[in-house]
């Protein structure tokens, strides 16, 4: 096998997802190992010895390459940037021209810094903040990190619209008139949006952009197989 994929055992996460997305749009074949999260157990924990050992941060993903050499790599963006620039001799994942990259690395850290942070502290505050804590989620706390996810759509709203003016509404990616390493990071974000907006009180069609581009990218094979796959369903 060329790959091994850690992600968390029953709840995969956004971020695993979107390694595996672009595993599959590459065509590289690996295999996947699960972690309980939360354990300290030496083999199978995330916090466990043996995890530690390869990820520092003791989270998922992780990556180990096994035709070059083991090498290991974690934090889904630079998981997604090593793919790209090691498989990618056509360069139409990250760009062509540095003013390209430029434009892809803008979008992609606007996803990795900008978007996962506040709308997983969003699904933290709503969905597992009284588990951890016996009480519900303070509604400042709450309302900050919705506020802000709100804002953060509004952007992708926009881009989008713009790409949809551009290249029609098929083509309409982030970036360019085909997906990059900017939408896989977007994707499994976006779509778990559609799958909890009720429970965190975002309504993704108030965005219709980003609704058709949730409802586009999820028929994308390499996509739709992963989802098919781990019995995911976003819309």
């Amino acid at each position: 096998m060329h790959f091994t994929l850690y992600a968390l055992e029953g709840i995969w996460g956004p971020n695993p997802l979107k390694v595996a997305f672009f595993l599959e749009q590459l065509g590289l074949d690996y295999e996947v190992k699960t972690l309980a999260m939360n354990s300290t157990d030496k083999e199978k924990g995330v916090k466990g010895e043996d995890y530690l050992k390869i990820c520092a941060n003791g989270r998922t993903p992780t990556l180990i390459d096994h035709k070059n050499n083991d090498f290991t790599v974690w934090e889904s963006g630079a998981i997604l940037q090593y793919l790209a620039r090691k498989y990618d001799p056509s360069s139409q994942y990250t760009g062509k021209t540095l003013e390209e990259q430029a434009i892809v690395d803008q979008w992609f850290f606007f996803q990795c810094t900008g978007h996962s942070p506040v709308q997983g502290n969003l699904h933290f505050s709503k969905l597992y903040w009284q588990d951890k804590y016996h009480e519900e989620a303070p509604e400042n706390v709450v309302s900050r990190f919705r506020d802000e996810t709100n804002r953060v759509l509004s952007v992708y709203e926009g881009q989008l619209q713009r790409q949809t003016e551009k290249y029609g509404e098929e083509k309409a990616w982030l970036v360019f008139d085909h997906p990059t390493v900017s939408d896989f990071s977007a994707m499994p974000w976006l779509g778990s949006l559609a799958k909890f907006g009720n429970k965190l009180a975002i309504d993704l069609t108030q965005y219709p952009h980003v609704f058709k581009y949730v409802k586009k990218y999820i028929q994308l094979p390499s996509v739709a197989k992963v989802l098919e796959r781990l019995q995911i369903t976003y819309l």
